[in-house]
């Protein structure tokens, strides 16, 4: 059982330094997982408020494994803000100088969106270095409509005379895109009241992280519009989980990436109206599919 306990630690790398988590034993196989672009490497706590705290019942049931997760360059948390955005290819270079620090006995890679696209990009340029990834709410490339609603936010950020003002409508269109018109009808009776809440989440960005937080829409959104990897030589086995209505990394787009890859082991679309927060929200819809996943890597490297 992974306890929800972590050991932090700093790591160097040619791009900066890196803060990870280590949860287990040190000398245990390794899987690394890797949350959103707001995410931090706290993936759990006791008190049940880690970032992607509905994702450890999955990982209380392993045994004799440990979870290494990392907080982002230019993103929240710990690690260093370059001066420079990295692309997506640094990035996943960069968490691969880090992880050789820490582990030699690298099992599988679970990436939710962001960390998805980065366990897509680690896979394609290491490809004898990752025997197992999972890929939830992630593809290969960017949706036009994705990039489009991160171009919006930029600009919100870029030209609003207000710092702060900028950081909240940015985080508030965010927080829209990551959800569908379904919730949105379903949970709120008043316009007014679903733009308060939309305003509520960027203002508690700008609260818990203040100025500091501008790093997510100057380092980490915008590579997100242009990056492309290419999954046709991926030799690991790859698990896909996506979600209806997903606007950030649509159902096609996720077709598309399973018919590209080479040993694509299965894909779960999940019917849900949190849309690309699924990955956060429906952990219990695919939580025995990746558990199976998982399970089946221990006992394969066993």
């Amino acid at each position: 059982m992974v306890q929800p306990v972590a050991c932090s630690f700093y790591t160097e790398t040619s791009f900066g330094r890196i803060k990870g988590y280590r949860y287990g034993p040190a000398d245990a196989p390794a899987i690394i997982v890797q949350g959103g672009i707001s995410a931090s490497g706290s993936l759990w706590k006791a008190d049940k408020s880690g970032w992607w705290q509905s994702l450890h019942p999955v990982f209380s049931e392993l045994n004799d494994v440990q979870v290494i997760s990392f907080d982002y360059l230019g993103g929240l948390g710990g690690s260093d803000c370059p001066a420079t955005p990295l692309t997506v290819k640094q990035h996943s270079e960069a968490i691969r100088q880090a992880i050789s620090q820490q582990t030699d006995n690298l099992q599988a890679w679970v990436g939710g969106s962001f960390g998805g696209v980065l366990g897509l990009q680690f896979a394609a340029d290491r490809p004898t270095e990752l025997a197992r990834l999972c890929v939830i709410s992630a593809a290969h490339r960017p949706s036009v409509h994705s990039a489009l609603l991160r171009y919006f936010q930029q600009a919100l950020v870029q030209r609003c005379s207000d710092d702060q003002s900028g950081i909240i409508l940015a985080r508030a269109l965010a927080t829209l895109s990551y959800r569908t018109a379904d919730e949105f009808e379903q949970r709120f009776n008043d316009t007014d009241d679903a733009f308060k809440y939309l305003l509520y989440q960027g203002e508690k960005l700008l609260k818990q992280n203040g100025n500091g937080c501008r790093s997510l829409f100057t380092h980490l959104t915008p590579i997100l519009n242009d990056y492309a990897i290419d999954p046709t030589g991926i030799q690991a086995k790859v698990q896909l989980i996506d979600f209806s209505n997903d606007a950030i990394a649509p159902p096609s787009l996720v077709t598309e990436l399973e018919q590209l890859l080479p040993n694509n082991m299965g894909r779960l679309t999940i019917e849900t109206p949190f849309g690309h927060d699924g990955f956060i929200k429906n952990v219990e819809q695919y939580q025995s599919a990746l558990t199976h996943f998982l399970t089946k890597s221990q006992l394969e490297s066993a």
